[in-house]
């Protein structure tokens, strides 16, 4: 009977082959034991994926529907802020001015006017919030400030009154530049015409976030904070009347403006709302599609253990023969 032998190289390779696939076992049992899942699906499912692979769709899509709401949670969130300081300010201005006829005289008038132009641009600098990497208010082009420097408008107001030098014909003037198709759109705002986009919430929901700084609302902010503005230049030759006139008409208008703000903002926390209900949704949707995941791929712990256990047994024992292996030599092998 003939002895079969192998050369040294050829166990050295038989070695190193049985040291990885134990290495690698070993590797997937313990990734099994510690998170109560299978390392390979496909063989614990028998191939039979379908399942598995639409929840991975669902949780994919979930977690994009997630980060969507969550984005728009923080703009809402921003936008309501931004208004909430416009119409403090405003509303603080406007109640000062309604009485401007009584109360502003030579003295008080100028005040009342830098106070005003203080206002334009807490209003200017609120509507040009940024939130997540976006100008809020802006529409479409959330790449750009929505309005132009208060400086700006101001000067842009002071060329378009031309020779107005009665409180009318400023008030008139002042009408003209925030009207439709007037300097206001072509030369302050420079946002986008169309509204920023749907931001999808799963299940058929979105939510439109398209407050503009155009909008007839605010407009209508920036016209009486400007005219409250303009009753203190002094280039414009008015009277003291006229002055008293345009503050008070300033503050009549802001205060019918509060009206509209508090209509927007209540657009507004509805959208909030809405995005509230669906980040719930969403989290427990990602909650049950997790649930199914895990049942769908969780394994024995037990076995899993007792498998780990036999191949770290199976790699001390190949250890141990390599060991020994690699101390033969002939005078030992003869001895």
């Amino acid at each position: 009977m003939s002895l079969q032998t192998i050369g040294d190289l050829a166990r050295g390779v038989m070695l190193r082959r049985q040291n990885a696939e134990l290495k690698t076992q070993m590797a997937r049992l313990t990734q099994e034991v510690s998170t109560g899942r299978t390392a390979d699906p496909v063989r614990h499912l028998s191939a039979q994926m379908a399942g598995l692979a639409d929840i991975e769709q669902s949780l994919t899509l979930n977690q994009s529907y997630k980060t969507a709401a969550a984005e728009a949670g923080v703009m809402a969130s921003a936008m309501q802020a931004a208004l909430g300081r416009v119409e403090a300010e405003t509303g603080d201005l406007a109640n000062g001015l309604v009485l401007a006829k009584t109360t502003a005289g030579p003295v008080e008038a100028p005040i009342m006017a830098g106070q005003a132009r203080a206002a334009l641009d807490a209003v200017v600098s609120s509507l040009s919030t940024r939130a997540a990497g976006r100008a809020l208010f802006a529409g479409s082009e959330v790449s750009v400030q929505p309005l132009a420097q208060a400086g700006t408008l101001v000067s842009a107001v002071q060329t378009a009154l031309g020779g107005a030098s009665d409180a009318a014909s400023v008030e008139a003037a002042v009408a003209g530049f925030f009207a439709p198709g007037g300097d206001f759109e072509n030369l302050i705002y420079q946002g986008g015409d169309a509204p920023l986009g749907a931001i999808p919430l799963g299940a058929g929901e979105a939510v439109t976030l398209d407050i503009r700084a155009d909008s007839a609302a605010l407009r209508d902010v920036l016209q009486n904070t400007v005219l409250a503005v303009m009753a203190g230049d002094q280039g414009l030759g008015l009277t003291a009347t006229d002055r008293q006139a345009l503050l008070a008409r300033a503050g009549e208008g802001l205060l019918s403006a509060q009206g509209k703000m508090a209509v927007l903002r209540a657009d507004l926390d509805h959208a909030e709302h809405r995005i509230e209900q669906a980040s719930s949704r969403i989290a427990s949707e990602i909650s049950g599609l997790e649930v199914a995941r895990n049942t769908l791929t969780a394994i024995d712990p037990f076995t899993s253990a007792s498998e780990l256990e036999a191949v770290q047994l199976q790699l001390e024992t190949l250890y141990t023969i390599t060991a020994r292996s690699s101390r033969l030599n002939l005078v030992n092998f003869l001895s």
